[in-house]
């Protein structure tokens, strides 16, 4: 490990946030740390979240904040947008989001289909209710692609509010039924980058410093987004670590080289490649810190004050 000491650049692009592990590394707490910490500090952030997925079922008062909105949007911008006071419409800042929900167990037991049950039950595209993307024009308007998994809501394989689901679908412009796992994906490949990029450029036109928090150990969010990055920061238990921004966008560019599909890059694939970082040591937090962003804010100072020293 070298330790490098930061450049002041003015003002830049974004901070990248992502987990150097899939689930729980604690992204959503630091950036509303740093959110809170920057905007204390009299400078305004925006916030983006490109992709995410929740569940109707274990993430209830997220849906219930969804429902009486009469949008689809992730616990996590709920919180990013209040710790930053950002006043932009979720889906904005939230552009990919798809709600997921567990196996409806009554329908398969009364159906005497529990082995079937335990089939679907580990492939994420079985829980699939329905995903929106949402693409902004140059005035900041906004039109929603919805993708609706069909079979899993007519055959009510999955839990659903039909009630929800009729008001989504009066406020997309389009709306596409998904036959299967290739079919999502495809999808995905076709709106996410429109989407992403159209987004992202209206939170840009607001805020000079926008914070990227990835969607699980995504090692980049978009092409365009990635290469005009000038923070990186990855997160797990115990630890922040700072990467050097020009080494991190030399090894995404040699992978770009290489044909290597930036949306599918984990963590784990660059960076054992990375030489150049700062570790920074996180204590474990009380639950009551993290629901209060001015005090949480405090834990990551260092985290801030480096941020901020790049800024100038």
């Amino acid at each position: 490990m070298k330790t490098f000491l930061p450049r002041k650049r003015g003002k830049m692009p974004s901070i990248y946030i992502f987990g150097l592990f899939p689930d729980s590394s604690g992204k959503t707490v630091l950036a509303t740390a740093l959110a809170r910490g920057l905007l204390n500090d009299g400078i305004e952030v925006g916030v983006f979240k490109p992709r995410s997925g929740h569940n109707m079922w274990y993430q209830y008062d997220a849906f219930l904040k969804c429902k009486n909105e009469g949008g689809l949007f992730c616990e996590d911008i709920i919180k990013l947008r209040e710790s930053a006071k950002c006043s932009l419409p979720y889906e904005i800042l939230n552009p990919i989001d798809a709600l997921m929900a567990p196996l409806n167990a009554e329908r398969f037991l009364s159906d005497n289909m529990a082995n079937w049950m335990y089939l679907l039950d580990p492939e994420m595209y079985r829980h699939l209710v329905v995903e929106r993307y949402t693409s902004a024009n140059i005035n900041g308007e906004v039109e929603n692609v919805l993708l609706l998994n069909e079979k899993n809501i007519r055959e009510r394989y999955v839990l659903t509010d039909e009630e929800y689901l009729t008001t989504l679908k009066e406020k997309a412009k389009q709306i596409i039924n998904v036959k299967g796992v290739d079919e999502w994906t495809a999808y995905f490949n076709r709106y996410s980058s429109k989407a992403i990029g159209s987004c992202y450029q209206t939170i840009k036109k607001r805020f000079d410093t926008v914070i990227i928090e990835g969607y699980n150990d995504a090692a980049s969010p978009e092409e365009k987004l990635i290469l005009n990055t000038d923070i990186f920061i990855g997160t797990a238990p115990g630890v922040t670590v700072i990467y050097e921004p020009e080494e991190y966008k030399r090894v995404i560019e040699t992978m770009m080289k290489l044909n290597i599909n930036l949306k599918g890059l984990r963590a784990k694939e660059i960076i054992r490649f990375l030489r150049n970082y700062n570790i920074l040591k996180i204590e474990p937090i009380r639950r009551e810190d993290m629901e209060d962003y001015d005090r949480l804010s405090e834990r990551f100072r260092d985290v801030i004050d480096y941020v901020e020293e790049r800024i100038g």
